[in-house]
This record gives C-alpha cells, structure tokens and sequence, in this order.
C-alpha cells in the first residue's frame, strides 16, 4: 500500500519527516499543495496602489504610495505631451521623445539664435549644398569663419563637407585655408555687389 501525502496534495508520499508525517516531497516548501497555499496567502495579503493600481505584498506599499507619480501631491505633468511623469524627481519631461521634442527644437536648439534659424538653412539658402573644397554633396556642414557659433551672418558661414571641416579645427588647416579664403572674399564681393541691394 502507497502512503499518500498527508499535506493535502494526494500525491504518492516519498519522505517522512522527524514529525512522522508523510510528504511527495523532501521539503514541505515544495509540496505541490504547500506551494498553492503560499500562493493564496500571498494574493490575500496583497495590496493595490489607489492611484497606480500597482499590487505590492505587504511592506514597501505605504512608501510607494506616499512616492507614487500619480498621487495627486506628486503629479507633475509633461509640458510636451501633458502626461504624468514617472520620475518626476529628477526628469523635466516624460520620455526620451518629449525631451528630444523640448531641448532640441526652436529656442531651445544650440542654434536657435533671437528668434532667427539655425546656420545650416541660413548658409544653403545664399550657398550651393556642396563643400567649397571638395564639391561633396552627401553630407555638407555650415562652418563658421571667425569661429563663433552664435554669428550667422551669411558671410561668416562657408560650407564644408565633414572632413575639411574638420581640416579646418585642426593642424591641417594650412590645406585649404586658400581654397576658403577665396570663396568667402569672392561670395562678399557678389554678395555685396548684387544681393544686398
């Protein structure tokens, strides 16, 4: 005759404890039965976040709800999207798309200036899209002659493809610095000769 687990599960015991009853398992934690029963201990004493709805067991809940993001004394809101931010302690926005959104566009972008565009559509509406070195036309950036960023005076911009731009912050500047002399003297003369009537 087979011994059946005396912890309710039915199974066919396999060990005996000091205590004389029989178990299907050599620790009582992982009874079948045992197991459920934990599990239903566990949902009872779960509790949920009124404002999250997020389930904790016991301890950390009071804490979580005093730090909750959507309790009504923490909710601080999204001035791109209006939604709740999550860490609202130490975030501005609530993702990665609103806060490329806010510091990366108009007034708030390195090169919004007064109200003005940035230098790269300044430089290619009076310049051809192409490297005044090079004549590449892939991928052409907006150099600043005198070196400050904040001058988008179209005279000050000369455009350059990435690696003579690089050149040019460099000790290979001596390589084209002619070739972007030339063309800036020469832009300023028609500039001043045809456009700026």
């Amino acid at each position: 005759m087979t011994q059946l687990c005396e912890y309710g599960c039915g199974q066919e015991a396999k060990h005996q404890f000091k205590n004389g009853k029989w178990c299907c398992s050599n620790n009582i934690s992982n009874c079948i039965y045992k197991i459920k029963e934990i599990k239903n201990i566990l949902k009872i004493n779960k509790k949920e976040c009124k404002f999250c709805k997020k389930e904790f067991t016991n301890g950390p809940i009071k804490n979580h709800i005093r730090n909750c993001y959507l309790n009504p004394k923490n909710i601080k809101l999204c001035p791109m999207c209006n939604k709740p931010i999550k860490h609202y302690k130490i975030n501005t926005t609530c993702s990665y798309s609103c806060a490329n959104t806010m510091f990366r566009s108009l007034e708030n972008h390195g090169n919004w200036i007064n109200g003005k565009s940035n230098s790269h559509s300044i430089c290619f509406k009076y310049h051809k899209k192409e490297c005044v070195v090079c004549k590449e036309k892939l991928i052409v950036e907006a150099h600043h002659y005198d070196g400050n960023r904040k001058n988008n005076n179209i005279e000050n911009l000369i455009p350059l493809c990435t690696t003579h731009h690089k050149y040019w912050h460099s000790e290979y500047r001596y390589l084209i610095k002619d070739k972007v002399e030339k063309f800036r003297n020469e832009f300023i003369k028609f500039y001043y000769k045809n456009l700026k009537k």
